[in-house]
């Protein structure tokens, strides 16, 4: 929000911590920006959490370049019949579906990831590009899947089923069909433009000269119903960004997975609890149980219960997580071993970023050799040390300082 210099947000609106996070280096307005939008500028900063995570990957192609066919993102194949598997089923990663984990294996893909996309992954089987890209534009609508496309695959409608590849998904799929139909260009584009911004139950007289139309050329009735209760619909350019995105990705999880599930707990996840990955899949499968039994999750939880998602499929998959070793464990990054992930300290509750890379910062300066110097070269608190000797991440250290400072024999 844009706020002149002789005044303050406060003039304006109270301020909040964004979705009850209460670590956000940022605000948000108490009130709906449209209750003020006439008389204040707003510009919208969007990160994108997807390139960053493709530099993250790609780093290590780039340090590993005989394990790879491709030097550049670009490269990385679209076609890959293996990788299109993940959307269809778990077997291609060596996993039974069961209740928890579901019956595809879009887990921790950029826009396939979600229960919901994932639902409606599990009523379409999408094995095509374009059939994902209907996924991404379906997903990104409103009212455009539930209550229509999805009533109208699985049969509950009084159309009958309708297939996959039929249906409207996103908002140039209806000028190019009705066009094929026989409706006229210009025709088509002010029909998809109507039903893109939810106009026909807003404007129902002429909503009515665009079905007799449609009528007239012979367009399915199912068609037209569908568009009735369309309120926004997604680009197909902006979806087909998405997918290939989401496939150069996804080539990792089938050829990289230990490279993979780093990039994603490293760079994506946001919300740990590091008690139940180092212990394993049955832990973690049994807390997202507890999980679906709860009626609404707070905010962190929702996270959390993402997060647990992915660590339940990467120990099924057989990798372990490692427990943070105060000589070993990076700050944010989950660092790739043999058969594991170790543990950063960023995963400890109470342990935030900056301390986590102050401590790294300390252990490069000099390595650590007993508790006591770690307590003193470091601004970890007594709360999250205690936590730390509690899971062993000092073992490898001495308990105390025997260094001999003073006398003859003094270092």
């Amino acid at each position: 929000m844009i706020v002149p210099k002789s005044k303050t947000i406060f003039d304006v609106t109270p301020v909040q911590y964004p979705a009850n996070d209460t670590s956000s280096e940022w605000k948000t307005t108490h009130f709906d920006y449209h209750s003020f939008e006439a008389n204040l500028l707003k510009l919208d900063i969007l990160g994108h959490d997807d390139p960053t995570l493709i530099k993250f990957l790609m780093d290590y192609v780039e340090q590993h370049p005989d394990k790879f066919p491709f030097k550049k993102a670009q490269d990385i194949p679209l076609d890959d019949p293996r990788v299109y598997q993940l959307f269809t089923g778990t077997k291609i990663i060596g996993i039974d579906e069961d209740r928890v984990y579901g019956e595809v294996a879009s887990y921790a893909i950029p826009e396939f990831g979600t229960s919901f996309t994932r639902q409606m992954l599990m009523d379409t089987k999408p094995n095509t590009f374009a059939g994902l890209v209907k996924i991404s534009g379906l997903s990104h609508g409103t009212d455009v899947w539930l209550s229509n496309a999805q009533a109208l695959i699985n049969g509950s409608t009084e159309y009958g089923k309708i297939s996959f590849n039929d249906i409207i998904a996103c908002r140039d799929d209806i000028m190019v069909q009705l066009t094929q139909q026989g409706l006229l260009p210009l025709r088509a584009f002010e029909i998809m433009e109507f039903v893109r911004k939810g106009k026909p139950s807003k404007d129902p007289a002429k909503w009515l000269t665009y079905v007799k139309d449609m009528k007239t050329n012979n367009v399915e009735p199912w068609y037209i119903w569908s568009q009735i209760s369309i309120k926004y619909m997604f680009p197909k350019a902006h979806a087909t960004a998405y997918v290939i995105m989401a496939m150069r990705i996804a080539w990792f999880k089938i050829y990289q997975p230990l490279l993979f599930y780093s990039g994603f707990f490293s760079k994506r996840a946001s919300q740990f609890d590091y008690e139940l990955m180092v212990k394993g899949s049955n832990a973690i499968r049994n807390k997202l149980i507890e999980f679906d039994k709860e009626y609404r999750l707070k905010a962190t939880e929702q996270s959390l219960q993402v997060t647990l998602g992915v660590a339940l499929e990467m120990t099924k998959r057989g990798f372990k997580f490692l427990k943070v070793d105060i000589n070993l464990s990076e700050a944010t990054t989950f660092k790739m071993e043999e058969n594991g992930l170790r543990m950063p300290f960023s995963s400890i509750d109470g342990l935030g970023a900056a301390v986590a890379y102050d401590i790294v910062e300390k252990r490069n300066e000099k390595l650590f050799i007993h508790r006591d110097d770690v307590k003193q070269r470091t601004r970890i608190n007594k709360t999250v040390f205690e936590k730390m000797e509690k899971y062993g991440a000092f073992d490898a250290l001495k308990s105390e300082n025997n260094v001999i400072t003073s006398g003859l024999f003094a270092l």
